[in-house]
């Protein structure tokens, strides 16, 4: 291996995750999963950087192998709905809420520290 193959590899992994994580917004946002998620008020930069890749990629596997696509469908349809309603047939609903939270959290956090 030559010199430059050995300094250049950090700066190649760097892209190609940066390139990863790309690849993984669009998939999120062009998925159902990221319909919920908006609907459910999560902001989706927030989402992608707060989530891992692995449960990210889980999350999108329930979805896409989900037996409740009608429910959500009819879910994803209504103009005005309670972002703090539990959905019982959506697998990834627990993790939506928990998200969500920790997004408000946070928020409310920067909030207070701001205003000192």
């Amino acid at each position: 291996m030559d010199t430059s193959s050995i300094l250049l590899a950090p700066a190649r992994e760097l892209l190609d995750k940066c390139c990863y994580r790309n690849e993984l917004k669009n998939s999120v946002t062009a998925s159902r999963l990221g319909k919920m998620l908006s609907r459910k008020g999560v902001d989706l930069d927030y989402y992608l950087y707060s989530q891992s890749s692995s449960e990210i990629e889980r999350q999108m596997h329930n979805c896409m192998h989900c037996h409740n696509l009608g429910e959500c469908d009819c879910y994803l349809e209504i103009k005005e709905m309670d972002r703090g309603m539990h959905l019982a047939f959506c697998r990834n609903s627990d993790a939506i809420h928990e998200i969500r939270d920790q997004q408000e959290s946070l928020y409310v956090n920067v909030e207070q520290t701001s205003s000192y």
